[in-house]
């Protein structure tokens, strides 16, 4: 649908608005000009289906890249070459005569996008309702606010059957509701033609795109899978904003066997022995597992499946996921947690404790915090915990060089959706706003939900259902209460 060979797009910096001048007389005999390459060598080809996310800072070049893809502006290298109608949300309101009213700007706007006089007049309905502005739409664009405006555009974009769909960072403006709509229509684009998509937000772009393009000035740092390109993305952003060197930090760390009994009454979970609501009974729950295994251990080795990296003050030289479960009696509260399987597969409900170890090779004067997250194959994150508790007195730990640290997560693994999972790890120092990374280890466990679910999951993770119930209300009752 979309080939990209070798594209490139210069601008000449002028000193002075004389040197124009010069140049033009002059012309190629003598430079007056300096040359700025706002993109340059970038090559891709999309099929139909395929969804790509454009990630980079801004000034990186994602913005003249999809205005050279949609024809608004020329190359000065290279080629571009599309097959089907192209539907872009570029910059805000581009495209628009801030003098029309909205209906006149529908109209204008279809137009450039190919379709008829009749066929805006067909869809200008299901326009009018998609974009949802009332009585505004009869009063001059220039009076809307940024949000009616995207409104207005993205409610034509929705309307005239795109074969290529692009979205620049349009729906930052617009309400959470609007933005739902938005996503729902993206959605259902991306199932069965091209979607180029750019955002800042990791979290949408992991959602919607299975290959991802990070340009930084200019330049392609990486085109691969999402899940790569959003990880050393994140790398890049925070040796940059923390204006520190982020090393790679050697893999192949061994993990030893570590006892959950290491740990003092004090600091275990107080939890009850109860199996976890989405376990046991299948008519009241979504998985028809019928118990826990419990007492297996689940204990894995790094996969290091992309490089760690940190300011390699603290080092982490030890982390365990493993299986346990409490028995909970009169005097106190015991454990049993037997160190013999890897872990591999999670059925949902499964009680977990994450073991965190770091060896300190400088003193770091501000607070330690360790933190995981579980993502999903597409590096989407869909949960995760961190140790800083600002009224607990171990929150305010602070590392000597050294020192051997253990951070500890006890929590339950809801039901997920079968497929492969990854939980990342972390330890740094300050606070979760404010921290500096010394370790950080993309991908440390790889998981794979095997989950029997009883009744279709809808999202990725199944909640906890204690009973669902439908029936007829005795409505004298109600009324008489009424």
């Amino acid at each position: 649908m979309i080939e990209v060979e070798n594209l490139g797009k210069c601008y000449r910096i002028y000193d002075a608005p004389v040197d124009r001048l010069k140049q033009a007389i002059w012309k190629e005999h003598r430079r007056y000009y300096k040359e700025f390459w706002a993109l340059r060598n970038v090559s891709f080809q999309l099929g139909n289906g395929d969804c790509l996310g454009i990630i980079g800072r801004n000034g990186s070049g994602k913005s003249t890249l999809l205005q050279m893809i949609c024809g608004t502006l020329t190359p000065t290298e290279g080629l571009v070459r599309s097959h089907g109608r192209i539907a872009a949300l570029l910059e805000l309101g581009s495209g628009f005569n801030p003098e029309f009213t909205g209906i006149e700007n529908i109209y204008l706007n279809a137009a450039l996008l190919g379709l008829t006089r009749k066929q805006t007049e067909e869809r200008l309905d299901k326009i009018l309702a998609f974009s949802d502005i009332g009585d505004f739409v009869r009063q001059p664009v220039k009076t809307y606010s940024s949000g009616m405006v995207v409104r207005l555009a993205f409610g034509v974009i929705a309307n005239v059957d795109p074969e290529i769909l692009i979205v620049d960072e349009a729906l930052a403006v617009g309400d959470a509701i609007f933005t739902q709509k938005c996503m729902r229509f993206i959605h259902s684009i991306r199932e069965e033609h091209t979607l180029i998509f750019v955002s800042h937000d990791p979290a949408s772009v992991a959602s919607l795109c299975n290959r991802s393009i990070w340009i930084e000035k200019g330049e392609v740092k990486q085109a691969s899978s999402t899940k790569q390109v959003l990880e050393n993305y994140t790398r890049f952003c925070y040796s940059h904003y923390q204006e520190i060197e982020l090393i790679s930090i050697p893999t192949g760390l061994e993990s030893s066997q570590t006892s959950l009994d290491s740990f003092t009454a004090e600091e275990k979970v107080d939890i009850d022995n109860s199996r976890h609501p989405s376990i046991g009974k299948k008519q009241n729950a979504f998985t028809q597992n019928s118990q826990i295994r419990s007492g297996n251990s689940m204990q894995n080795t790094a996969l290091h499946l992309s490089s760690d990296y940190g300011d390699g003050k603290a080092i982490i030289i030890n982390h365990t996921l493993s299986r346990y479960e409490y028995t909970q009696t009169e005097k106190s509260i015991g454990t049993t947690l037997e160190q013999s399987a890897e872990v591999k597969t999670i059925e949902g409900g499964e009680r977990l404790m994450l073991k965190v170890m770091v060896e300190y090779l400088e003193t770091v004067l501000k607070p330690a915090i360790c933190g995981f997250f579980v993502a999903n194959d597409k590096g989407l994150i869909l949960f995760g915990e961190n140790s800083y508790f600002p009224e607990q007195d171990n929150s305010r730990l602070i590392g000597d060089k050294g020192d051997i640290v253990e951070a500890m997560f006890c929590f339950t693994m809801p039901p997920l959706k079968q497929g492969q999972y990854f939980i990342s790890i972390a330890w740094a120092s300050g606070t979760p706003e404010s921290h500096v990374q010394h370790h950080y280890i993309h991908d440390a466990f790889q998981l794979t939900s095997v989950a029997d679910l009883y009744r279709p999951m809808v999202g990725v993770f199944a909640t906890d259902i204690h009973e669902v119930k439908v029936h007829k209300p005795d409505m004298a009752k109600a009324t008489d209460h009424a």
